[in-house]
């Protein structure tokens, strides 16, 4: 099924996205003015909510603005594209989320390479999908779901948000990885296939944890397992579906920093570190998680090896469902 311009914007929409500037004392980190971070979305939701307070801080930290620039449209692409034809002196980065590998795979003509163009600077955060369960299903976990699915191959459909997006090529994932059949649902949102799920149109549904909250902790669907490889802060008492008898599975959301190619290595470890120290604040990770957030930081070389992990991923499931778009 080829893959629409609105399917393609979804799969970065998916995963909520914003901006900021903050002055403060001076320091020889950015003793050359202000450093820009650019978002690839427009504000609103998580991802502007993270870029803010690590605009704040990391303006605090080194006593000039971090000027956050939203620069929205083709599924993040014009940011990035942006980046690469920056100066690699560290003072313009890109927050980008999952949906910078997922486009490689997608855009068969991107404007840049995806691994050759840029600097992988560090992790900042995860977030997990959930799977959940109608409450007419009389599912509550997931071993339940797929031997039901292995007795009656034509049993399970499950709600998403697009053809596309992150829970849909997460059940994909997980259908591909326990060879049990499952067939997608598309609504034209979180919140649609989740209203679905909740009034027993559809057995299965796979939504973000934040949108899925409400309706966990009123009772009118189960939560059976997170998409991560941790559980989610927001749900502390949902297993991993690898918990749940599929060894390896791990499809979460990541959010990362990259820079342009061509940085020197000390310019990355100094800023690998910096932003490390301001997303340990405790304050930080406290409103992450009320977001459905958990913060996550690593070496430059972990978030390279991320990205690289993601694309492998990946690669498989888009060609399968070819989502290719020129």
């Amino acid at each position: 099924m080829k893959m629409t311009r609105r399917g393609l914007a979804a799969i970065a929409a998916a995963l909520l996205f914003g901006a900021c500037a903050v002055p403060g004392p001076a320091s020889a980190q950015n003793a050359r003015g202000a450093t820009r971070l650019l978002v690839p979305y427009a504000a609103g939701g998580a991802t502007d909510i993270l870029a803010r307070q690590l605009a704040e801080k990391l303006g605090t930290l080194w006593g000039t603005p971090v000027v956050v620039e939203n620069r929205p449209g083709a599924a993040g692409t014009i940011a990035s594209r942006e980046l690469a034809q920056s100066k690699p002196d560290g003072k313009t980065l890109i927050m980008v989320t999952s949906a910078h590998s997922i486009n490689a795979l997608v855009y068969q003509k991107l404007p840049y390479d995806t691994l050759a163009d840029f600097t992988p600077i560090v992790q900042v955060a995860d977030i997990s999908n959930v799977l959940l369960a109608s409450k007419a299903s009389g599912y509550t976990s997931l071993a339940q779901v797929l031997e039901a699915g292995k007795a009656n191959p034509d049993s399970l459909t499950y709600g998403t948000a697009g053809v596309g997006t992150s829970v849909h090529l997460a059940g994909e994932l997980l259908s591909s990885t326990t060879g049990v059949p499952m067939t997608p649902v598309h609504y034209k949102g979180d919140q649609e296939s989740i209203v679905a799920l909740a009034g027993g149109q559809i057995p299965l549904s796979i939504n973000t944890v934040a949108g899925a909250r409400a309706q966990i902790e009123a009772g009118r669907v189960h939560a059976l397992a997170v998409t991560g490889s941790t559980r989610s802060a927001m749900l502390k008492d949902v297993p991993t579906i690898a918990e749940s008898g599929v060894p390896g599975y791990a499809a979460g959301n990541w959010f990362g920093i990259l820079g342009p190619a061509g940085m020197d290595a000390q310019t990355v470890q100094r800023l690998n570190t910096d932003i490390a120290k301001v997303l340990s604040d405790p304050a930080t990770a406290e409103r992450a998680q009320g977001l459905g957030l958990t913060i996550k930081t690593g070496t430059p070389q972990q978030f390279d090896a991320l990205i690289r992990h993601d694309m492998d991923m990946w690669r498989p499931i888009v060609k399968k469902l070819d989502l290719r778009n020129g």
